[in-house]
């Protein structure tokens, strides 16, 4: 998104690893990203290959909706599973077998958030494991301060009205949000462009003090290179994109060497140095999450217009000062 203005940015570093008792998060290439790919691949060979899903789940001994999961890397892949797909799909390239049975094995490690897995749900899990990888988010938020944006003690304050279960979970999570955080103030390797409505710098959650801090922590985190923030204000109308909150996630090309979106290396070889994973859209909402791949290029243009209707960075950082001044 290179058409972006660039802003000027004083560096100013934050050191949220306290909050989280860790270093910051080494964001290895992210497993989640790989089932994904690997997944695609798979369904790539099965269309070629003229097998129908249901003579690939006979062969496999598993229903024909396994199979699909397996192809929008909902489920693991394992090694093993490999050979079975490279027979029935009659595949002869050792080269090919050989790199889908290293992402197999890529994807089927770990991320660094599954520590926290008893407190989110899968589709949220999918999420972190998309941020993980993703080089440069576009972020639009109508509601509140995005959870890569806010202090602990305003993250606390919007599990006020949450319910009984999602209280249970509230330390946990919080804690999480706080992990993913260190991409942006520690490592740096996440750039994050964030519109905000005018109403989630008025809306005061927690109090006075718990907002006024968090208006502070925004204009702190404006002043880092990687970090653009912009307000939507009220006096704009209406505008393209407000009925929710979307995230624009872009990737960049895959490390040789297995490397992360951070640089750290997980010791494996990538397959294919030139790969880059298709850009997504999360779309949060009440009733479900939604990952739009196909029409990726509709909100990057419906981002592009919300970005030209709000006010300009610096004139975002004005208000918020406004805003904070106005708490006492």
């Amino acid at each position: 998104m290179g058409k972006y203005p660039a802003s000027p940015k004083k560096d100013v570093r934050r050191h949220v690893a306290e909050e989280t008792g860790s270093s910051p998060v080494a964001a290895k290439v992210s497993p989640t990203v790989r089932r994904r790919r690997l997944g695609t691949e798979l369904r790539r060979l099965r269309k070629e290959s003229n097998v129908s899903v249901d003579d690939v789940a006979e062969a496999f001994g598993v229903t024909a909706s396994t199979i699909y999961r397996m192809e929008l890397g909902r489920v693991g892949v394992k090694t093993r599973d490999i050979d079975l797909f490279v027979n029935v799909y009659g595949i002869t390239d050792d080269k090919l077998a050989g790199e889908l049975k290293q992402l197999a094995k890529q994807g089927s490690k770990r991320g660094w958030w599954a520590k926290y897995s008893e407190s989110i749900l899968p589709p949220y899990a999918t999420y972190i494991g998309l941020e993980a990888d993703a080089t440069r988010l576009s972020v639009y938020d109508g509601l509140i301060i995005n959870g890569l944006l806010q202090t602990r003690e305003y993250a606390e304050a919007t599990f006020d009205f949450a319910s009984e279960r999602n209280k249970k979970y509230m330390d946990s999570r919080i804690k999480l949000r706080m992990e993913r955080q260190l991409r942006v103030t520690e490592k740096r390797d996440l750039q994050v462009w964030n519109v905000i409505d005018e109403g989630a710098i008025r809306r005061v959650v927690g109090g006075k003090t718990v907002m006024k801090a968090q208006l502070n922590h925004l204009l702190e985190l404006a002043q880092l290179p990687n970090v653009t923030i912009q307000v939507l204000p009220f006096e704009g109308g209406a505008y393209p994109g407000m009925l929710s909150s979307f995230v624009l996630m872009e990737y960049g090309e895959a490390d040789a060497e297995g490397k992360g979106a951070d640089g750290q290396t997980d010791g494996s070889e990538d397959p294919d140095p030139s790969y880059r994973h298709p850009d997504v859209v999360y779309i949060e909402g009440h009733t479900g999450d939604v990952y739009e791949e196909e029409y990726v290029e509709s909100f990057r243009d419906v981002f592009e217009n919300l970005r030209i209707a709000a006010l300009s960075p610096t004139s975002s950082l004005e208000t918020i000062t406004q805003m904070r001044d106005k708490l006492g």
